[in-house]
Formats: C-alpha cells, sequence, structure tokens
C-alpha cells in the first residue's frame, strides 16, 4: 500500500482539487500517482510568496526565505508557493483555488512575481536562437507579442484583485535583466546564452515590466521595482544562478527591495 502524507505547507504537484467533507469544509486534495496528498488550513501562515521559478528557486536559499530572516519571522509564518516553468494563466487559475479552499486563513500579505515564463514559451516557440529583437522597427512579430502581453497583463489583473479581494495586502515584483555575458542558459537550445542573446531578451523583459507596472498601479497593489536595482544586479555575476535566474546573492538583493517596501508601507 502506498503511503500517503497529510501536509500544511507543501507545494502542490497537480491541479486535480476537490473537498473532503470529513477535514473540514477547506480542506484540498491532490491525487499523486495513486496517493492522494491532502493539505489542511495553516493558520500560522502570514505571509504567501506566489510565483515561478524566481521564486521556487533553484538556488541555495531563495528570496522569500531571506526576505523571512530580513522581517524576523518565525519560519512557519511564510509559505512559499512558488513553481517553477508555471505562467500567469496557470498562476491565476492556482491562486485562485488556493484562496478558494482557504489554505492560509490568516495570511497578510502577498509577494506576488509571475509572467515571466509567458514572455520565454513566447520566445521558445517562435525565435528559440532569440536572434529577434522586440525593439526593432523590423521585429515581425509585434502584433503577436503585443496580443501576448494584453493576455498576460489580464492574467495579473485578475490575481491581483483576487487576491485584494481576500483582504491580503498584495506586492508584485517586476522582473532582473539578464546578464550581457556568455552563460548557462537552459532556456535556449545550446544551454548557453551570448552578449548579443542576453541583449535581445532584455528587450523582452523591458516590455513585460511594463505590463507588471501597470497591472499593479490598475489594481492598487505595491510594486516592488526588482529591475531598478539592474546596476547592483549585473555588476556582480556571482548574483546569478544562471542566465534567468538569481544565485543566493542574487536573491539578497530581491529580498532587501522587498523587506523595504514592506516595511515602508506599514509606517
Amino acid at each position: 500500500m502506498q503511503h500517503c502524507s497529510i501536509t500544511r505547507n507543501a507545494r502542490m504537484k497537480i491541479a486535480v482539487r476537490s473537498r473532503l467533507a470529513w477535514f473540514g469544509p477547506f480542506a484540498a486534495v491532490a491525487i499523486l500517482g495513486g496517493c492522494t496528498e491532502i493539505r489542511l488550513p495553516d493558520p500560522n501562515v502570514r505571509y504567501i510568496a506566489f510565483g515561478d521559478s524566481s521564486t521556487a528557486g533553484p538556488s541555495t536559499r531563495d528570496y522569500p526565505e531571506i526576505l523571512r530572516s530580513l522581517l524576523g519571522e518565525a519560519p512557519e509564518t511564510f509559505a512559499n508557493e512558488g513553481r517553477s516553468g508555471e505562467g500567469s494563466a496557470e498562476g491565476l487559475t492556482r491562486l485562485k483555488m488556493l484562496l478558494q479552499d482557504g489554505l492560509f486563513p490568516d495570511a497578510e500579505i502577498l509577494l506576488y512575481w509571475e509572467g515571466g515564463n509567458d514572455v520565454i514559451e513566447f520566445v521558445k516557440s517562435r525565435d528559440p536562437f532569440l536572434l529577434l529583437s522586440p525593439d526593432d522597427a523590423a521585429y515581425p512579430m509585434a502584433d503577436e507579442l503585443t496580443t501576448r502581453l494584453v493576455e498576460t497583463q489580464a492574467n495579473m489583473e485578475s490575481a491581483l484583485a483576487s487576491a485584494s479581494s481576500a483582504g491580503l495586502r498584495v506586492y508584485v515584483g517586476t522582473y532582473y535583466f539578464f546578464r550581457e555575458g556568455l552563460a548557462s542558459c537552459a532556456a535556449l537550445p545550446f544551454d548557453l546564452i551570448l552578449p548579443g542573446q542576453a541583449r535581445n531578451a532584455n528587450a523582452y523583459v523591458v516590455l513585460l515590466n511594463e505590463r507588471i507596472r501597470a497591472a499593479a498601479s490598475n489594481q492598487g497593489a505595491i510594486l516592488v521595482d526588482v529591475a531598478s536595482a539592474d546596476d547592483l544586479l549585473r555588476q556582480d555575476p556571482a548574483n546569478y544562478f544562471n542566465c534567468n535566474h538569481l544565485s543566493e546573492q542574487g536573491n539578497g538583493i530581491v529580498a532587501n527591495l522587498f523587506y523595504q517596501s514592506i516595511v515602508a508601507s506599514m509606517d
């Protein structure tokens, strides 16, 4: 018989969920290869860090863990709900379910950092070698890219509105830029990014960040402008884990930006 576990603060493994009356009205279920993982409400959590691999890892320490230390909070007050490879549409569905199921009934703050994978998937399907730049006047996919970015912004705004309606104070992060040097890059065909490719990638990041800022403004969320620390991040290769993820050191810079925003908004 396969062993199954009941967990409070575990990442969701699959999007199949339902209710279990005999565990109370807020129990959530995921079916994991024949095993049922049951998530029960965790009243200890005050901060929900939600997003893609920028939140989930893969560095030694992610930014939510460092932020928790800066705030002097106990480990059980933070829930890292990052999911690698997730786009804004998937994230919207997952966040709504998380809120609907009341998994963190006493949470006060949502740290939202998502949307990057929407652009990554767009590039991988249309220009996998990053030979084109969207700021070029002759860029051939302008209309398609605009459509994708409009959809991404709409998903983000829906996510932020859902969190606000649930009584959460919402902080939204912009994305950092790629270093314009040789770096490991699993997102590209040859697992390597060249300076010219990084410059093209950064043109996409600029456009994505414009959408993130607009979404935060439209929904009354607090913007954490990670892109504003570009000089600090890109000056040291040790701030990067690979082309599109930060190291523990880089995550420390991001955590400090979130910390400053949280402290400033509570004054």
